[in-house]
């Protein structure tokens, strides 16, 4: 089999702590993007929307860089602020044979490239956790 992006990820995910990161990782990517459209879809900036959601600017930039770890309750509250609500789906965490309609919000090959830097962020937080384990021994 050829090694590629969406071979590597079916392997590693069988691994349950790869999987729980990467499916955290998946949902912040997935809130991100949708908080960027919706204040793309409002022509706000990042500072105006802070402004609204009575938040400071680099809390939206984190927000929207997958970087920040908001509850539900906060994602709620902020959606409702800009008068949305969060609607759920659940589709299996292994990759598609096609792109995921996830990544095809800003452009095919920005979010294939975003999801790439989560996978290789992930891989290496594990990596340096079993290393991390080795020394303790």
């Amino acid at each position: 089999m050829t090694k590629t992006f969406r071979n590597d990820l079916a392997q590693n995910l069988r691994d349950i702590e790869f999987a729980k990161r990467f499916g955290a990782a998946k949902a912040k990517s997935s809130f991100a993007i949708t908080l960027v459209e919706a204040r793309r879809q409002l022509n706000l900036t990042q500072k105006q929307l802070a402004a609204r959601l009575g938040v400071s600017q680099s809390y939206v930039a984190n927000l929207e860089g997958g970087e920040a770890n908001p509850t539900l309750d906060r994602i709620g509250s902020l959606l409702a602020i800009l008068g949305l609500s969060l609607t759920t789906s659940t589709t299996t965490l292994s990759p598609s044979p096609a792109p995921s309609p996830w990544e095809y919000i800003w452009a095919p090959h920005a979010n294939i490239r975003a999801a790439e830097i989560n996978y290789e962020r992930i891989v290496r937080s594990r990596e340096e956790k079993r290393e991390l384990e080795e020394l303790a021994v």
